[in-house]
């Protein structure tokens, strides 16, 4: 499955859709928000809000499309912070109507989820489905893999999205206290004029190299130990091997900054240093 990534990742050419960013999406879909991320569930998963009535097949080429689920997957990974490693997703299927179904992309979602990005979805919430969607989700959920399927759950009314969501993150659009309203925030002249900074990244990549060697190293010692039955070096071997996974995040994430187009949720301020606070664009309630 590694191998098959990795060349998938290549011919789609993952590393370019990082690099220009959503400046190469379609503007219908960033300013649509067909798909965006705000809050957390009550896991600490970053909530996916997808809401099915803004999509049309129609508005975009299926190319198009592809290309803006993977940077919304890639984009999304950014907002993953330790011990998170998952989201949440909201198929908000408010005002759906037929006109909304699109199959390719169904099967390309499913396919990206199962092949390309495993374990990255933690749970599915399908709210407010119409009457007859228990049809389609005979069809849909044969193809799912059972580990995916078992995180699909289902949410007719507002209420039932507290159960996964605290108040204070659930729009108050869906029932909560959280004022927010999408709005595309376009980008900003020289975001990424680190990008073309050469010596700095040459020695980003350097240094993330540097890391790599030494958490690999640490990994050999790691399992020596273990294989071995040393139970004293086990440990230092797990200690260091934890730290050596701290640095490597934080070489990475600096490597980024040279490499991946700023975006939506830097622009906002909710993505700053490797940190994630929704604070900055929540508007609660009084």
């Amino acid at each position: 499955m590694a191998v098959a990534a990795i060349k998938w990742r290549v011919h789609e050419r993952v590393e370019e859709i990082i690099w220009y960013g959503d400046t190469h999406n379609d503007a219908s879909l960033m300013w649509k928000g067909v798909s965006y991320a705000h809050g957390k569930d009550r896991l600490g998963q970053p909530i996916v809000w997808s809401g099915s009535c803004l999509h049309h097949q129609k508005d975009q080429s299926y190319p198009q499309l592809k290309r803006y689920l993977i940077w919304m997957m890639e984009t999304l990974r950014t907002l993953l912070v330790t011990p998170v490693e998952r989201v949440c997703l909201i198929m908000d299927l408010s005002d759906h109507s037929n006109a909304n179904m699109d199959w390719p992309f169904v099967k390309t979602f499913i396919k990206f989820l199962e092949a390309y990005y495993p374990e990255c979805l933690g749970l599915c919430v399908v709210y407010n489905g119409p009457w007859w969607f228990s049809g389609v989700w005979k069809l849909i959920s044969p193809l799912l893999d059972p580990v995916v399927a078992s995180k699909v759950q289902f949410a007719s009314k507002p209420d039932a999205l507290l159960k996964f969501i605290d108040p204070q993150e659930l729009l108050e659009s869906r029932g909560g206290l959280d004022k927010y309203a999408y709005e595309y925030v376009k980008p900003q002249a020289e975001e990424n004029k680190l990008m073309f900074d050469s010596e700095g990244r040459l020695a980003a990549s350097a240094a993330l190299d540097k890391v790599r060697e030494q958490f690999v190293q640490a990994t050999r010692e790691w399992t020596d130990a273990k294989e071995g039955g040393d139970d004293d070096a086990f440990a230092r071997a797990s200690r260091e091997r934890k730290e050596l996974s701290d640095k490597y995040r934080l070489a990475a994430e600096e490597k980024d900054k040279y490499t991946r187009a700023r975006h939506f949720y830097t622009r906002t301020g909710v993505l700053a240093d490797g940190k994630v606070n929704w604070s900055k664009v929540q508007h609660h309630k009084e």
